[in-house]
């Protein structure tokens, strides 16, 4: 009794593998975190992407008055690369102005929780002629 008693204290008092029980109890928690990070700035990517694309589309259209149709397709040719839905694009001419407006839903690639795997993304610019 007296040797299994030794021998469970030299147990509790050696400490050769503790580095890797707590690398295997957070590394979970850490990479999770990490893809998150990354996830959320492919979004951010994403919406400043397809934000610049309707203001250079608007700026463009204003400036050298193009169609509706070369308006859509520029903002189309703009955001393909880091779209992966597809992008509706609304051109509305006024008397005074011009309108674009950009609908898509982005993905997540790592769903930050069950509620949130996927984000609407719904930008308009405005610029008077």
């Amino acid at each position: 009794m007296r040797r299994l008693l030794l021998h469970w204290r030299r147990l509790r008092a050696d400490e050769r593998g503790t580095a890797a029980v707590e690398f295997a109890l957070i590394s979970p928690i850490f990479f999770a975190l990490l893809l998150g990070v990354v996830d959320v700035g492919r979004y951010m990517w994403t919406l400043n992407t397809m934000q610049y694309a309707v203001d250079e589309a608007i700026r463009a259209g204003a400036v050298q008055q193009l169609s509706i149709d070369q308006i859509k397709g520029r903002v189309n040719e703009a955001v393909k690369p880091v779209s992966s839905t597809p992008v509706t694009v609304d051109v509305t001419e006024g008397s005074d102005s011009l309108t674009v407006t950009a609908n898509s839903t982005y993905k997540f690639l790592f769903p930050i929780s069950a509620i949130l795997s996927e984000a609407n993304i719904s930008l308009r610019s405005e610029m008077p002629y």
